[in-house]
């Protein structure tokens, strides 16, 4: 199976989109809450100075020669005093005006107003209205919360109350702040924060891009590497469906068609090889472990059961018996009818063993010689085992059309758990009955019997 890269399905593609979809919104919704806080905490900051300098005008003010003063005192000593306390903060801290106003009954007037350049508040003068203007009069200090216009312009304003000698408010001290100017100090701080919010984005969308490159980068290299993976699992499939001609035991790699992205590919992909290399793997362990013309095990698998049952000596937990067989006359079939025949003489003998001793304990350890190994098993079981044997034999010689009747030399021993230390020394056991019964067979037929090298005796083996 081929990964095939799909751009419009793209992972990385839609990652990336989400990421700096996630990254615009997390940095306009935090810039969002820094211009409100932000905005807030100018805003504090400006009317809490407003206040700060209301108040302390309002608190060096006399508060007696405010209540008196009328417009004939214009000009006196006490109303210059004033003047030009009220002329000096104006003059020293950054405020468009200041004054002083009297509470006429809810009608709010000048009363003394230190501008000389501009447009100076005539004296009883009145002055336009706010909330935070009723509140001086009423002995609270306040700022406007929306900026008020008349003819000087737009304003921002606080207010504080001028106390008299008997603490009832006698007069009010309004600072004004230009609009303009208000506004654009929050404006610049804030204009701040929308260019470092969009900085930071940018530098976000920047790296994630970046990352982005280097990620699909490292795909794409691991995309090849698994595309190379996949040629060779393919080989490997048609060599072992050529090897067994057997299509069924290895198949060739799936194709996955339609649009997928890189990571369902990628998964489908390590899917596929995961399945196949199970295949694969059967195949090779059935080829280990299976002698293929008999369906028995091979002496590989023989050669693993040992092991696992010497372990099982030594932990004291071993309980079997080794039953060998061996063929008689093979050499005669081979000679004389072909060594297809003699296979075929092969496969009945392992048939006969199979069928009495189960396929998954027996093993073809050679041409013709066989070895079952068969766990808890007693003498009398081996007795029984053997009696069948026969019988089986019986019944393939008389269903088969064999030139020669096939017959089995068997022996078998029985682990003993007082003396045996090894599963050779069973074995070794039940090869030495396997050979008497050979020359007890050769001796009723007249000949013979191969010694235990292997070396003929007459015409057999």
């Amino acid at each position: 199976m081929k990964i095939k890269h799909k751009n419009p399905n793209s992972i990385m593609t839609m990652l990336l989109t989400i990421t700096t979809i996630i990254l615009i919104a997390a940095n306009v919704l935090l810039g969002v809450i820094l211009m409100r806080q932000s905005r807030n905490s100018m805003q504090s900051l400006i009317r809490a100075r407003m206040l700060d300098i209301s108040n302390t005008a309002a608190y060096m003010i006399d508060g007696d020669v405010v209540r008196d003063i009328s417009a004939e005192d214009v000009g006196t000593p006490k109303y210059q005093e004033t003047l030009s306390l009220l002329r000096s903060f104006q003059d020293n801290i950054e405020l468009e005006y200041i004054y002083c106003i009297r509470d006429e009954g809810g009608r709010y007037s000048f009363t003394i107003d230190p501008d000389n350049i501009t447009d100076p508040g005539q004296f009883g003068e009145e002055i336009a209205y706010t909330k935070a203007l009723e509140s001086a009069a009423h002995g609270i200090s306040a700022v406007d919360e929306e900026p008020y216009e008349d003819r000087w312009g737009r304003f921002y304003s606080a207010y504080s109350p001028i106390f008299d000698s008997s603490g009832n408010v006698a007069g009010i001290v309004g600072v004004d702040f230009s609009a303009d100017w208000y506004e654009e100090r929050i404006k610049s701080h804030l204009m701040a924060i929308v260019i470092v919010t969009i900085c930071s984005t940018a530098v976000g969308i920047l790296m994630a891009f970046t990352v982005s490159a280097r990620i699909r980068t490292r795909f794409t290299e691991l995309y090849d590497e698994m595309n190379s993976l996949a040629n060779d699992f393919e080989d490997l499939g048609r060599l072992i469906q050529t090897d067994t001609e057997d299509s069924e035991t290895a198949p060739p790699p799936e194709s996955s068609e339609g649009r997928q992205d890189e990571m369902s590919a990628l998964s489908a992909q390590l899917r596929t090889f995961r399945r196949e290399l199970r295949q694969y793997l059967s195949y090779v362990h059935s080829q280990a472990y299976t002698d293929t013309m008999t369906g028995v095990g091979s002496k590989t698998a023989y050669l693993k059961k040992v092991r696992h049952i010497d372990k099982q000596i030594g932990a004291g937990s071993a309980a079997f018996a080794v039953a060998v067989f061996d063929m008689n006359g093979l050499k005669k079939v081979n000679d004389n009818y072909g060594h297809e025949m003699g296979d075929r003489f092969i496969i009945g003998a392992a048939s006969v063993i199979k069928k009495v001793f189960g396929s998954s304990n027996v093993y073809r350890i050679g041409g013709d010689e066989f070895i079952s190994i068969i766990d808890s098993c007693t003498e009398r079981d081996i007795e029984d085992f053997f009696t069948r044997l026969d019988t089986v034999t019986d019944e393939i010689n008389s269903a088969s059309n064999f030139p020669l009747r096939l017959t089995i030399s068997k022996g078998a021993a029985v682990f003993s758990p007082g003396s045996d230390t090894a599963c050779n020394q069973v074995f070794k056991r039940a090869d030495e009955a396997m050979y008497n019964d050979k020359c007890e067979y050769y001796k009723k037929a007249g000949k013979k019997a191969p010694d235990k090298n292997g070396n003929n005796g007459n015409e057999d083996k």
